[in-house]
């Protein structure tokens, strides 16, 4: 099953040039940065509604004939229902997704203030294959992060388009209903492909980033050793995540704990227990 892409005679993008929308939000002390991709016609991720101008001049420039998204999260998926209504183009979501996404996200309210609502939007469901008119993208299952989590491969190219699937290669704090063990699975079946740049979702075009999922998985690996070595030591989660993590960082007080190291640490333990 695959999507084949519209053909448009004034599109801007009749390369696989990838274009880059980034922008920054700010709020108490945590700031993140926010990329939105285009490549050959498809938007990766609609990005957070706080900054729907900035994307609809980006979309604009650049004219996508669809959206894709890596998953429902609020600051992917927040102007999806705006650029569907006002770019008349359809969007594609994993298909866990498609009835949460089709109402207002139930969204925590500092996520709220932070990024913005997302307003719900009729999608279908993503196929293992997307047909652009000059690429091919294979759609990679990799939960973790959520779910529903996916990310985009461009074996020609060697180009992957990962969401928040890396981030970072030293995790210390993650969302709760995050599954860290999961999360290591994908990235074990992600590193059986042939790819070298990553487009992150909150960290911009990464070269070498093959190596570098391989070192967030040594990391995780590693880490999860240290922290059943502690356990069985007999100290509770909250102790070793002291431990391991002694600074608690803005965005834990911010979330009212629902990111925190805690959450890496019971992610990890919970796995072997």
């Amino acid at each position: 099953m695959s999507i084949h892409g519209m053909h448009r005679q004034n599109r801007q993008d009749k390369t696989q040039e990838v274009r880059v929308f980034n922008s920054i939000v700010r709020m108490l002390g945590t700031t993140l940065n926010v990329y939105a991709y285009i490549v050959d016609g498809m938007l990766i991720d609609s990005g957070p509604h706080r900054l729907q101008k900035g994307i609809m001049d980006f979309c604009r420039q650049n004219r996508p004939d669809k959206i894709v998204h890596t998953h429902f999260h609020e600051d992917h998926t927040g102007n999806t229902a705006y650029l569907v209504k006002k770019l008349q183009i359809p969007a594609y979501i994993h298909p866990e997704s498609l009835s949460i996404c089709r109402y207002k996200g139930d969204i925590p309210l500092y996520r709220l203030a932070f990024w913005g609502p997302r307003i719900g939007f009729q999608a279908k469901p993503l196929p293992d294959f997307i047909e652009n008119e000059h690429s091919r993208f294979e759609v990679i299952k990799t939960p973790g992060h959520t779910t529903d989590h996916v990310v985009f491969l461009e074996r020609e190219k060697g180009r992957l388009f990962s969401g928040d699937l890396f981030l970072h290669h030293k995790t210390r704090v993650v969302r709760r209903k995050e599954n860290i063990p999961l999360l290591m699975e994908s990235l074990r079946s992600l590193l059986k492909e042939n790819f070298d740049t990553i487009y992150c979702a909150h960290g911009g075009k990464i070269e070498n980033g093959y190596h570098l999922i391989e070192q967030k998985l040594a990391y995780l690996e590693e880490l999860q050793g240290q922290i059943l070595t502690l356990f069985q030591k007999g100290l509770s989660i909250k102790e070793i995540s002291k431990e391991i993590f002694p600074l608690t960082p803005t965005i834990a007080y911010f979330s009212l704990g629902e990111f925190s190291s805690y959450n890496l640490v019971r992610s990890l333990i919970e796995d072997r227990m």
